[in-house]
């Protein structure tokens, strides 16, 4: 990505943005154009593997904090996508344990889930066995020779380094007619403080870009996606 100290090219839409502020040692800069709000230079790739693959969340192959509500949450969540997992080729992106990949597998779908974090993998691996599992980045997902009739991310977007990486593995995977549904927090909702920099969702490293609905839509609008 393109910038300097006081300005950087908009991740989505080109547009310069500028810098609004620190937090926990990180710029951030925000789009005048299109209103996407990043830290500015991203982690690089390796301190992104190494901040997840051990200790992300203390999960373990034993252990995955909160797993009886997750669970449950996942159950209920999953029943809203019914008509489109049911039968189909389905895979949680950014699934961590597997809780959302094995309530999809047991409406019906061949589920599928991928995470960088290798410790919820091995969770995964070891408590969903009727479901498949990979512990890899965007670019090795890409590579496979799968296609996938429905593709989850909830709460991913907001943790990764650009948009483009996630959505150019979407777009290698999609198979004919996929539609794919993405929940990240919203920095356009009249809910979020005036001044952005005290928003209990901004908090690098862990989340480091914040979405609103027109930029996401325009990102996934570059990927030929149609919003419905």
């Amino acid at each position: 990505m393109e910038g300097t100290a006081n300005s950087a090219k908009c991740p989505v839409c080109q547009a310069r943005s500028l810098p609004i502020g620190t937090r926990n040692g990180y710029e951030i800069f925000a789009c005048g154009a299109c209103g996407f709000t990043f830290v500015y230079p991203y982690p690089t790739a390796d301190q992104l593997t190494d901040y997840y693959a051990s200790t992300y969340r203390d999960a373990s192959a034993g252990f995955y904090p909160k797993l009886k509500s997750r669970k449950r949450r996942a159950l209920v969540k999953s029943l809203r996508f019914f008509r489109h997992v049911r039968g189909r080729k389905v895979l949680d992106i950014g699934c961590g344990g597997g809780v959302m990949v094995e309530a999809f597998r047991r409406l019906g779908a061949d589920a599928h889930g991928v995470d960088i974090s290798g410790n919820s993998i091995e969770f995964a691996r070891r408590n969903f066995p009727g479901c498949t599992f990979y512990c890899e980045n965007f670019d090795a997902m890409s590579r496979r020779d799968l296609r996938f009739d429905f593709m989850f991310s909830s709460e991913l977007m907001e943790h990764i380094a650009g948009p483009h990486g996630c959505l150019a593995m979407i777009d290698a995977l999609s198979g004919p007619g996929a539609r794919i549904y993405v929940a990240t927090p919203d920095a356009g909702h009249q809910a979020v403080p005036r001044d952005i920099l005290t928003w209990i969702d901004l908090c690098p490293p862990e989340h480091l870009q914040w979405f609103n609905r027109s930029n996401m839509a325009h990102l996934f609008d570059q990927y030929g996606f149609d919003l419905e």
